[in-house]
C-alpha cells in the first residue's frame, strides 16, 4: 500500500485498528463510540460487563445525585479518546515522511504496524481501568489498610492473615494504585480467554496494552505486532501522562457533565488537532502547537475546579472514609455477613486477584457495586454494633458520617495565608505549602480529644494536591505547559495540599454528640490550627 493511501486511511477517525466494523455505541459525552468486532466481543465478556455496575464515582451520588455514571461508560469514552490521539499521532508522523519517527516506532512500517498501534492505543483506553473494584476509588484505602495491618487484628486468623500478607507482596510488587494491581491480573486473565476466539492477534493485543499500562518489558508482544517499545510508551503516554491524557480528558468531562457541574466543557477537537510527535534523542513525546494553548488552560482550569467542587467536596470526602471504617470491618465480620455467593471462601480468597479473575471469568460473582449493596444491608442487620454504626451511615443515616471540620477544601490554606500576612510574612504558595504540609497531627488530635472530653472520639485526616508539581515537572516536555502563565499559577496553587480534618466515633451514640458539638468544634480547631500556623510562621521566609 502506498505511503498516500495509509496516511489517507489512519487520517479518517473511523480508522479502528485490526478489525472489522461491528457496531456503533451512543454516548452521553463523545456521540457516536465505533467499535470494531474484536473490541465488541470484549465488551461481552463479564470483565467488562461488570464494569456496568460499578459507579465511576463510587457512592459519590449520596452527594451529587445524578452521578451514577459508570465505569464501562468511562472505558469506552477513554477508548474513544485514545484512538482519536493516536490516529492523530501515525497521521502526523507518516504525513511528515519522518523515518526517524517510524523507525522509532515500529520495527516494520506498514499496514500492520499502523493498524497495530491503533488497536493496542484503543484496548490501553478500553482496559485501564478492569480492576475497579465496587465504589471504585473509594474501596481501595480500606482494601490497602486491611491488607497491611491484618497481622494486628486478633479477630482474624493466623492462615486468613498471612493469605492478606501474602497479597500485600504481590501488591508491592506490582506497585501503584489497589485498582491498577487488579487490573493487570484482570487483563492477564482476559487475554487467556481471547486465545481461543478466532481474532487473530486478540490475545497478543490484549498483552500489548498491558505492557504499555504497566510498563512492562516483553519484546516478544510488540514484536509479533511490529512495535517497539517507544510505540508501548507513547501509548502509556496517550492514556496516563499527568497532563493530558484520554482516561483525564474523558472523566473530567463525564462527572462535570453527571454531576451537574458546568467545568468540564473542554474542545477535544482543537487539542486533538494540534497533537504533534517529537524526539529528543532516541526518545519520542507527545506535544502541541502553540495554538492549542487555551485549550490546554481551559483543561487545567477544569481539572482545579472539578477536583476543588466534586472529588474533594468535604462530604465526598467523609463517605470515603466511611467506606474504609465499613471495609476495615469486614475482616471481623466477613463469615457473618458475607453473601452466599461466596460460599466458604474467606476474605483473603476474596481479595486474591488470580482467585477474584477466575471468580469473574466464570461468573461466580463480580466484586462489584451490586454485591457491595447487600453486603452493606446485611452488616446493618445482621452486623456487630461497630459494622453496623458503619453500614447505616452509607444506607440512609447521612448524620453518621464523619463529621467534616471544614466544609471548603481551601480553608486551611485561606487561614495560613491570613496568618502569614497578619505576621508581614509573603502569602505566597510556597510558604502556604510550608505550614499545611508541617500541621503537628499528635498536637490537633490531644487538642479535640481534650476539648469534647468523650473517650471514643478520633479524628481523622484528608491531605492531597490536587495537582502534583513535582509530577508535572519530570515530564515537563509533554504539552509545552510551561509556556502559559496562567497554568503555572494553577499549578503552583493547585500543589499546595488539601488539608480536611474529620471527627468521629465508632460509638453510634457518642458520635451523635460529637455533632451535636459541630459549631463549637469547627470554631475551636480553626483556633488552635491558626496558633500551630502562627508558631510555624516565624521561620518562614
Amino acid at each position: 500500500m502506498l505511503v498516500y493511501d495509509i496516511v489517507h486511511k489512519i487520517g479518517n477517525e473511523e480508522s479502528q485498528g485490526l478489525y472489522q466494523y461491528k457496531a456503533m455505541i451512543l454516548d452521553s459525552v463523545h456521540g457516536f463510540i465505533p467499535i470494531n468486532a474484536g473490541e465488541y466481543w470484549i465488551l461481552q465478556t463479564p470483565f467488562m460487563r461488570r464494569l456496568h455496575n460499578i459507579k465511576q464515582l463510587g457512592a459519590n451520588y449520596l452527594v451529587f445525585p445524578s452521578a451514577k455514571h459508570t465505569r464501562l461508560e468511562h472505558s469506552l469514552g477513554s477508548m474513544h479518546i485514545a484512538s482519536r490521539m493516536a490516529n492523530k499521532i501515525l497521521n502526523y508522523a507518516l504525513s511528515e515522511h519522518n523515518s526517524k519517527l517510524c523507525a522509532a516506532l515500529f520495527t516494520t512500517c506498514n499496514e500492520k504496524a499502523y493498524n497495530s498501534f491503533i488497536q493496542v492505543a484503543r484496548l490501553a483506553g478500553l482496559l485501564h481501568d478492569l480492576g475497579h473494584l465496587a465504589f471504585s476509588h473509594m474501596i481501595e484505602s480500606g482494601i490497602k489498610n486491611l491488607l497491611t495491618y491484618s497481622n494486628e487484628d486478633n479477630k482474624i486468623s493466623e492462615a486468613v492473615s498471612a493469605k492478606l500478607r501474602n497479597i500485600l507482596s504481590m501488591l508491592a510488587e506490582k506497585g501503584g494504585k489497589v485498582h491498577e494491581f487488579y487490573t493487570y491480573y484482570f487483563i492477564d486473565q482476559l487475554s487467556k480467554m481471547a486465545e481461543k476466539t478466532e481474532f487473530s492477534l486478540l490475545d497478543v493485543s490484549i498483552r500489548a496494552a498491558a505492557v504499555s499500562l504497566f510498563d512492562e518489558n516483553n519484546k516478544d508482544v510488540l514484536d509479533e505486532l511490529n512495535l517497539t517499545s517507544e510505540a508501548a510508551r507513547i501509548i502509556k503516554s496517550i492514556i496516563s501522562n499527568e497532563i493530558v491524557d484520554a482516561d483525564r480528558l474523558d472523566y473530567l468531562q463525564r462527572d462535570a457533565l453527571t454531576s451537574g457541574i458546568v467545568y468540564g466543557n473542554i474542545d477535544i477537537d482543537r487539542l486533538i488537532y494540534g497533537i504533534k510527535l517529537a524526539m529528543d534523542g532516541e526518545k519520542t513525546y507527545i506535544t502541541l502547537d502553540m495554538k492549542s494553548m487555551p485549550t490546554l488552560e481551559d483543561i487545567f482550569d477544569a481539572r482545579y475546579k472539578m477536583y476543588k467542587s466534586v472529588y474533594f467536596h468535604h462530604k465526598s470526602i467523609a463517605i470515603s472514609k466511611s467506606v474504609e471504617k465499613f471495609v476495615n470491618g469486614l475482616a471481623d465480620e466477613w463469615d457473618n455477613v458475607k453473601l452466599d455467593l461466596y460460599k466458604d471462601i474467606d476474605l483473603a480468597d476474596f481479595l486474591n486477584p488470580i482467585i477474584l479473575s477466575n471468580a469473574i471469568a466464570n461468573d461466580y460473582y463480580y466484586f462489584d457495586d451490586n454485591e457491595m449493596d447487600v453486603i452493606i444491608k446485611a452488616s446493618a442487620i445482621k452486623g456487630s454494633t461497630q459494622i453496623k454504626r458503619w453500614a447505616l451511615s452509607l444506607l440512609n443515616r447521612r448524620e453518621l458520617l464523619p463529621i467534616s471540620v471544614f466544609k471548603r477544601p481551601e480553608q486551611v490554606m485561606i487561614i495560613a495565608s491570613q496568618i502569614l500576612e497578619k505576621l508581614g510574612k509573603k502569602s505566597s504558595g510556597e510558604n502556604i505549602r510550608k505550614l499545611v504540609k508541617g500541621i503537628d497531627r499528635d498536637r490537633i488530635n490531644d487538642f479535640v480529644r481534650k476539648k469534647l472530653n468523650i473517650d471514643s472520639a478520633k479524628v481523622d485526616y484528608y491531605d492531597e494536591e490536587i495537582i502534583s508539581e513535582d509530577k508535572i515537572m519530570k515530564i515537563s516536555n509533554i504539552f509545552n505547559w510551561k509556556e502559559s502563565m496562567y497554568i503555572r499559577s494553577l499549578v503552583q496553587i493547585g500543589s499546595i495540599p488539601v488539608f480536611l480534618v474529620y471527627v468521629y466515633s465508632d460509638e453510634e451514640n457518642d458520635h451523635i454528640n460529637l455533632r451535636n458539638k459541630i459549631n463549637e468544634i469547627r470554631k475551636s480547631v480553626s483556633e488552635e490550627i491558626s496558633n500551630v500556623f502562627e508558631e510555624r510562621a516565624k521561620d518562614v521566609d
